[in-house]
């Protein structure tokens, strides 16, 4: 039977939909073999993948270290956020030791701070001369009872001040004024002497006068200059190579330059006054290890006896002990000249140390240093 042309149009229709179901049959197959080898390939590499992240983790700390969970990176943290500009010796016996220079050693060269830069470290010197001046108590050569008019008979209220007295800053003196000329040992006890005194000792009342005569007493016993007599029984025995007195400083190429930091501006800070008038009280330099050689000599016992340390390091009227303060669970002594700032710290159990030197100093925080310090110990505590 022959077809009618509409029938022909159908059966071509029927035979194109024919051909496109079974295209799309063939490639939905394919598709899904496709996706099946697929899935089983990445469900292979990710197992494999969470295999080797369990030994890795079972390899390493559960928990991601943090820079500030680590006590050395935070005080680094801490110390860069002050903007501090000097050098440092932290050290948590037996965990870790952080030492570092930061900023300039001279802000007009460019010359960076070193571990071995030297800086004046101010009335941070008395508890050194405190030690040289113990190591005389030790030797009978003169008494902490001792009333001063033994030493210098015309020392005013004489019969009544005690060598301790000068030692703990209660000797009641009034000051003396000071010149900015070159002076002498001798000169400086015969200003304190005509200064005389506002009150019967007893009461603290910081000065550099009774440190002074502290020196004075230390020549006058060793028969020796106080440079030398320190060099030879405190410097030597500690190999503490750098430290000196004196204009020295400054031909001393590791010498730092003195400013003054006014919220950030760098000005400079000159000294004023001739450093023989800083005689027992300002006039010592050091680099920071120098500093820490002294607390491990002192606290081992190889300067005094540990009964002598004990005895230096007491409380006293104003947190004083001879030549470092009391802060409960830890000691300071700290020293402020022109631009230099320094402190000088140790824990009472001796584990913990802290050592600032600086060369730039806040000028805006007369508490600068002890704030610092603090802040540094409660990160070594809570870490």
């Amino acid at each position: 039977m022959k077809q009618t042309r509409l029938e022909k149009n159908k059966l071509r229709r029927k035979g194109r939909r024919n051909r496109q179901i079974f295209i799309s049959l063939s490639l939905a197959i394919l598709i899904c073999l496709l996706g099946g080898a697929f899935y089983i390939h990445l469900t292979k590499n990710t197992t494999t993948t969470a295999t080797n992240e369990t030994t890795k983790n079972e390899l390493q700390p559960s928990k991601r270290v943090e820079a500030n969970v680590v006590p050395e990176n935070a005080i680094d943290e801490y110390l860069n956020e002050i903007g501090f500009n000097g050098t440092v010796y932290i050290e948590d016996k037996g965990k870790y030791t952080l030492k570092k220079a930061y900023g300039n050693a001279n802000f007009e060269t460019g010359e960076k701070n070193q571990m071995n830069s030297t800086y004046l470290i101010g009335s941070m010197q008395k508890v050194i001369i405190a030690t040289a001046f113990m190591q005389l108590v030790e030797q009978g050569k003169v008494g902490l009872d001792d009333p001063i008019q033994k030493y210098l008979p015309h020392f005013p209220n004489g019969h009544a001040i005690k060598i301790k007295n000068f030692l703990g800053h209660t000797t009641g003196l009034n000051e003396r004024k000071k010149a900015s000329g070159a002076t002498t040992p001798y000169q400086i006890i015969k200003s304190i002497e005509r200064a005389g005194v506002k009150q019967q000792p007893g009461k603290w009342h910081y000065s550099d006068d009774n440190y002074a005569v502290i020196a004075y007493l230390i020549q006058q016993l060793s028969g020796m200059s106080v440079d030398r007599y320190v060099k030879q029984h405190i410097f030597m025995p500690a190999n503490m190579t750098s430290a000196n007195f004196g204009p020295s400083f400054y031909n001393n190429p590791l010498h730092t330059s003195s400013y003054y930091n006014w919220d950030g501006d760098i000005v400079d800070a000159p000294a004023t006054e001739d450093m023989s008038q800083l005689f027992g009280a300002g006039d010592m330099y050091m680099t920071v290890e120098d500093v820490y050689k002294f607390d491990e000599a002192l606290l081992s016992g190889q300067f005094i006896s540990k009964k002598g340390v004990r005895r230096l390091l007491q409380k006293g009227a104003g947190k004083y002990g001879f030549g470092m303060y009391d802060f409960g669970n830890y000691h300071i002594s700290r020293g402020v000249l022109y631009g230099y700032e320094s402190a000088n710290v140790f824990t009472k159990d001796h584990t913990k140390k802290v050592i600032l030197l600086t060369n730039a100093r806040d000028r805006g925080s007369k508490k600068a240093f002890y704030m610092y310090t603090r802040k540094i110990l409660e990160i070594m505590e809570k870490n």
